[in-house]
């Protein structure tokens, strides 16, 4: 749970009348990554693309095509295709293509005229009272527009004073003027009206008076649209004849393409394959157990060390994955250093919590985050959140990223709620009862926890790091880390002893102490990681004082809690419009409030694990494990994994 799972290198010998099978076997088992082979290294070619992968491709890139065509109905079952013949043939019998490409065609042609129908009907309600024929404004000499806003009779003005053979037409009833101008002036119309602030439309070539257009053009919307209905019933009923087919045939199809393009990676003899990559340890025995049925024990399996960083393979539980996400975002680790997600899950919740510090807070937050969870597992088809607010969200977050944060707030919402008995923190109200700890009363002591979490926190860095670097061989660099770590206690107790009064002399064993731990500490990182190194000392200090926030952002939520409700508390006893605006500002402060304690604690929270916690031990820039594997969502494998747990025999390699 604290390293990333253990790797082995592996080369792997097969041969060529084997290669496909082996290929296919290691590709649903999904025990391996495999690396593009040097030919150089091992004096052998590159393979070759199979001769079937251009038809292959063609077929995929035809069936992703249909799918995305289509609407994701009908029956979802699994399909198996036990060989690729079948598959082809399955395929080849699907011969709905060009009936989808045309309906969609039509349905998008449709969306074209009634978009439209829409900005003719939009123009025509603005000019109802024109009395004329609408085919007089335009004209090959003339251009007509629809001009409106405070600012019109301006520009107007302006048009006359530039162009002389001009004429409008004014509707007070909508505000909207018509604008006739030649052609020849377009230019002048539009740089005269980037100067004014007026809304323009041009008017369409239309023919007829406009309350007879209106009326054949809503005609035409609604044929339209009851024709767009027709096609969409049509395209739904082959969707839920074909749909489930097709992306089943198109996810085997990705499948295939995916083992034809690890060939490329192969080394290549005249009798055999050659197959290089990373293996989890712990699937070692299931992929010998795996050759040696795919190739009849004719394999040979070399496991070989490297100078090469291993990709990571993280491996927390179930409960702890989410948190992963945060780390990833910092960065991922390395395979041979230290995976920071289980630190990240103790602290995060616990600094967030102290942070929101308050019952009612807490309970927002926990059912909020539980309300989310529950609308992206099981999404609505018509929400009544504007989709203005849902795009704006998603560009900042996706939903994976939404379902990351609402269960990395549920633990700290519960934190939040802890502390907030300890505290007597309800809404900014207080019950009761004597509270464990008053946020201003207490503050000398909050701050004084507050800055030993620092301390505690930091110095957990160092001795994390001091540990990395001993598992990966570093010793100049873990000695390094206890050297910061002497350095900075010295700093701790001479800052102690300087708060305390205490003499700073020799009369002092304990400032002493702190001259020792401090002179010894800087002494070894200038040794370790050369006198450069020593610029870095101010920033442990702030590093270790930086922790305070964590008291500061609490206090002024607590704060700004009790101004919102002491305004609401006087507002009752004054006249009913007064008592009105003080619950309007107490529920809209207690959501600004809401809303600051779910963002700035989060922030913060993060901000102080990442600079001030896992600068200490945590490098990242890690390589992520990719194995070779399938992904079947619609398909079911031909692949029987079970036979690979048989018996625990030491697999013989024999000879190729």
């Amino acid at each position: 749970m604290l390293i990333a799972e253990r790797m082995q290198k592996v080369l792997i010998i097969i041969p060529k009348s084997s290669s496909a099978h082996v290929l296919s076997n290691l590709h649903e088992l999904g025990a391996m990554q495999i690396d593009e082979l040097d030919p150089n290294k091992f004096n052998v070619s590159i393979s070759e693309l199979n001769e079937n992968y251009k038809r292959i491709s063609e077929y995929a890139q035809r069936f992703r095509s249909l799918e995305k065509q289509l609407l994701p109905l009908g029956e979802h079952s699994k399909i198996q295709f036990n060989n690729m013949d079948e598959l082809i043939n399955m395929a080849d019998k699907i011969e709905i293509d060009s009936h989808v490409v045309l309906i969609k065609k039509q349905i998008e042609k449709i969306h074209a005229e009634v978009k439209q129908i829409h900005y003719n009907i939009g123009i025509l309600e603005k000019i109802y009272q024109f009395q004329e024929d609408l085919h007089i404004l335009n004209s090959k000499f003339i251009v007509s527009f629809i001009v409106s806003g405070s600012a019109s009779d301006s520009f107007i003005l302006s048009l006359k004073n530039k162009i002389h053979n001009i004429s409008h037409i004014s509707f007070p009833n909508t505000g909207a003027s018509i604008i006739s101008i030649p052609r020849a002036n377009e230019h002048d119309f539009g740089s005269i009206s980037s100067k004014f602030n007026v809304s323009i439309d041009i008017i369409p070539m239309l023919m007829g008076k406009p309350k007879a257009v209106l009326e054949r053009q809503r005609a035409d919307l609604n044929i339209l649209k009851e024709r767009e209905e027709s096609l969409d019933v049509e395209l739904k009923f082959i969707s839920e004849k074909n749909y489930n087919l097709v992306s089943a045939i198109r996810e085997q199809l990705d499948i295939e393409m995916e083992k034809l393009d690890v060939v490329a990676k192969l080394g290549s003899t005249k009798y055999t394959d050659m197959i290089e990559g990373w293996v989890p340890i712990a699937n070692i025995r299931k992929l010998e157990l795996l050759l040696k049925d795919s190739t009849k024990n004719h394999f040979i399996m070399e496991k070989f060390k490297t100078t090469e960083i291993a990709p990571t393979k993280m491996s927390n539980p179930i409960k702890l994955k989410f948190f992963e996400f945060f780390v990833r975002f910092y960065s991922l680790p390395r395979s041979d250093e230290m995976d920071p997600t289980l630190m990240f899950a103790l602290l995060f919740p616990l600094f967030f919590g102290f942070m929101v510090g308050d019952v009612g807070y807490g309970l927002i937050m926990l059912a909020g985050a539980f309300w989310l969870i529950e609308r992206l597992k099981n999404p609505k088809e018509k929400s009544r959140i504007p989709k203005q607010i849902t795009n704006f969200v998603h560009t900042i977050i996706s939903d994976n990223g939404l379902m990351m944060l609402s269960k990395s707030i549920i633990p700290g919402a519960i934190i939040a709620i802890i502390f907030g008995i300890a505290f007597n923190e309800y809404f900014g109200f207080q019950l009761s009862y004597t509270p464990l700890l008053n946020v201003e009363l207490g503050l000398p002591t909050l701050l004084v926890i507050s800055g030993w979490i620092g301390v505690l926190v930091v110095s957990a860095g160092f001795i994390l790091g001091a540990i990395n670097n001993i598992m990966v061989g570093h010793k100049t660099h873990a000695i390094g880390k206890i050297g910061w770590l002497l350095g900075a206690w010295g700093i701790v107790i001479f800052g102690l002893d300087i708060i305390h009064q205490s003499p700073l002399g020799i009369s002092n064993p304990i400032a002493i102490l702190s001259y020792v731990l401090l002179i010894v500490g800087v002494g070894i990182v200038a040794f370790t990681e050369k006198l450069s190194a020593l610029m870095e000392l101010p920033s442990l200090i702030s590093h270790m004082l930086s922790y305070m926030r964590l008291v500061g952002i609490l206090l002024a939520s607590v704060i700004l809690a009790q101004v919102i409700d002491f305004i609401f508390v006087h507002s009752l006893g004054q006249s009913i419009f007064i008592g009105i605006i003080g619950v309007v500002i107490l529920i809209l402060g207690q959501l600004f409030n809401i809303a600051i304690a779910l963002f700035e604690p989060g922030i913060q929270s993060a901000r102080l694990l990442y600079v001030e916690f896992f600068s200490k031990f945590f490098s990242g820039n890690g390589k992520e494990y990719v194995p070779f594997k399938s992904r079947r969502e619609r398909t079911l494998s031909t692949f029987n994994g079970e036979k690979l747990n048989v018996d625990n025999t030491t697999t013989q390699k024999a000879p190729i």
